[in-house]
């Protein structure tokens, strides 16, 4: 079995790819945000609302009992209420950090999602990186669509992590082989120059 061999190009062939992963990447977010903007905004703003209600409801109490204490006054109620509203405030801190993970969870999914159907159009990560062998046995046919898939789940969880996780790859990269950078510069000014 012939082992897969990187292409004579690598640098400019996974820029490349990432390049366009960053581009899709982008897309994605900014698509996932309307969607966050339409469908969850008004519940989280609400939650929001709330808590920021108990807060000031809070900061208005705290004063009375401050009063009540200094003229020694016996009565409880205040203290009760302030407890009261502590407990309210807290469950209503609680409800929004729960909608905001529920939120963050499903937006996680959808962009999986996308992902995935982005990479099933062809769009991957690593597959144009290596150059494998005509597959001529049952093994090597397994083997290289098996590459295939991992390359399919690598390149569904790039994407759903977003642009900043790409842009780390690539600054790992550039910190990996320092002299990527002046060749991107000199790959970028030959395309400018040979755009076919």
């Amino acid at each position: 079995m012939d082992i897969p061999s990187l292409q004579p190009l690598l640098i400019k062939i996974v820029l490349q790819q990432l390049t366009i992963l960053i581009i899709v990447a982008l897309f994605l977010e900014r698509a996932l945000e309307v969607y966050k903007l339409v469908y969850f905004s008004p519940e989280k703003e609400r939650l929001a609302v709330k808590v920021e209600e108990f807060q000031a409801e809070l900061q208005t109490l705290l004063p009375q009992v401050e009063a009540q204490v200094e003229a020694q006054v016996g009565d409880s109620a205040p203290g009760e209420r302030i407890q009261a509203m502590k407990l309210s405030l807290s469950n209503a801190k609680e409800n929004l950090w729960v909608y905001k993970n529920h939120v963050r969870q499903n937006l996680l999914r959808a962009a999986i999602g996308f992902g995935l159907l982005i990479g099933l159009v062809g769009v991957r990560s690593l597959e144009g990186a290596f150059d494998f062998p005509v597959p001529t046995s049952v093994l090597e046919i397994f083997r290289f669509y098996l590459f295939r898939v991992l390359d399919l789940i690598l390149t569904t969880g790039l994407i759903a992590g977003g642009s900043e996780g790409i842009h780390n790859i690539i600054k790992t990269l550039g910190d990996l082989l320092p002299d990527v950078s002046k060749k991107v510069i000199g790959l970028v000014r030959a395309i400018k120059q040979n755009p076919t």
